[in-house]
């Protein structure tokens, strides 16, 4: 079945869906899922929403005068890929589950070699697979906030073997923003580039580090100035809390755009074992007082999550988000947008894959403690579960 008619029928049957699952008071929504990945073809086909020359004239799109009075709620659509079924479909099936659950805002992150071509040309099947799981969205009115991953962890993660100081990689870059706001721009509330900026600099020589750092400043320019670009779509670079939370980077060179955008590390520095459930809580804080004390910005936490596993358990993770949500609800004034991690537990194999982007090995704790991070597993709801759906319905 094509990805077309895939996304149709999801689509048809998500007002049924919806309404089976809403949620009243703190009951979980019956939503019978499997665990954790984000699958979809991203081979490359021609085809781009914003044109062949990627002029970025996307239409004139609607806006809301503004970011939205509450904080900005979303949940990784994550699910473990079942080799039996389409990749796309689960990807469509566990947005529209989350969009069930209460969350309105679609988060995707996605590598930027996955997006595009080396020209920044796009790849079709990737962006139709996105389109597919961001229409149940759109139809309801809700929100997209989308991550181009220039790198990723410690990885580069770019379309073409030269230099990120080249003309012509800005140029790509240019590219692939007029086709994310060709596409989206009406939904769009954050525009993230990323992922875990900080990771990469820090293994990177001088050279490469300010190269990536002269392509951000670039790249957030140009989404900012854009002819599609509304008031609503907020622009920044993401980095590890961790990161935000430290003082000395008050001033730090990837504090660019509109909102400081923040990823929780669940593992102690040097993967020396889990950090405490109040941690999170903590690292927030401590953000917070930095930002406030330099550059003034919002901050949006693109990534909060904890596992339940992994020498942790379900109590401890929802200990981390009664006290995370605590004190969102303390400082929500200076938070934009908060995006759990995850829906759902994913495959083993997935999460060695993304351990190698950190730089830790198949079967690492980093491994074990990614696969675990889902509010759900085996189709079953964890105990943190009623403490994020109380937090959907209470901050949106």
């Amino acid at each position: 079945m094509e990805l077309r008619q895939v996304a149709s029928a999801i689509v048809v049957t998500t007002g049924l869906f919806a309404a089976c699952t809403q949620i009243k008071d703190s009951s979980p929504p019956g939503v019978d899922l499997q665990d954790g990945g984000s699958g979809g073809d991203t081979s490359g086909q021609p085809g781009s929403a914003a044109g062949d020359g990627g002029d970025g004239h996307a239409g004139e799109p609607s806006s809301d005068g503004g970011a939205p009075a509450g904080v900005e709620l979303s949940i990784w659509p994550t699910y473990a890929a079942d080799p039996q079924q389409a990749s796309d479909a689960q990807a469509v099936f566990a947005a529209v589950s989350v969009l069930s659950a209460g969350a309105t805002t679609l988060t995707l992150a996605e590598r930027w070699d996955e997006l595009s071509g080396a020209t920044g040309s796009p790849r079709t099947l990737a962006w139709n697979r996105i389109e597919a799981m961001a229409k149940p969205y759109r139809d309801k009115d809700g929100n997209v906030a989308f991550c181009i991953d220039v790198v990723d962890r410690q990885q580069s993660a770019w379309p073409f073997k030269n230099s990120l100081a080249e003309a012509a990689a800005r140029e790509a870059m240019h590219r692939t923003i007029d086709e994310l706001y060709a596409r989206f721009a009406a939904q769009l509330t954050h525009l993230c580039f990323g992922y875990e900026v900080d990771r990469y600099l820090s293994v990177a020589s001088s050279s490469d580090a300010g190269n990536l750092l002269d392509f951000l400043e670039d790249s957030v320019a140009y989404a900012r100035q854009h002819v599609a670009h509304t008031e609503r779509i907020a622009v920044g670079v993401a980095v590890t809390l961790g990161a935000l939370s430290d003082p000395k980077n008050a001033d730090a060179p990837w504090l660019l755009g509109d909102e400081a955008i923040a990823v929780y590390d669940a593992l102690a520095r040097g993967n020396d074992g889990l950090k405490s459930p109040a941690s999170g809580a903590e690292e927030l804080g401590d953000a917070l007082d930095a930002l406030a004390n330099g550059s003034g910005l919002p901050l949006a936490l693109w990534e909060v999550g904890y596992p339940s596993s992994a020498g942790s358990n379900q109590k401890a993770q929802r200990e981390y988000f009664n006290d995370l949500f605590a004190l969102v609800g303390e400082r929500r004034d200076h938070i934009s947008f908060v995006s759990v991690f995850s829906l759902n537990d994913r495959l083993v194999s997935d999460c060695d894959a993304e351990a190698a982007r950190f730089g830790d090995e198949p079967g690492s704790l980093r491994s074990e403690a990614r696969c675990a991070m889902g509010l759900r597993a085996d189709g079953a709801n964890k105990l943190a579960w009623p403490t994020v759906l109380s937090a959907l319905a209470r901050y949106r």
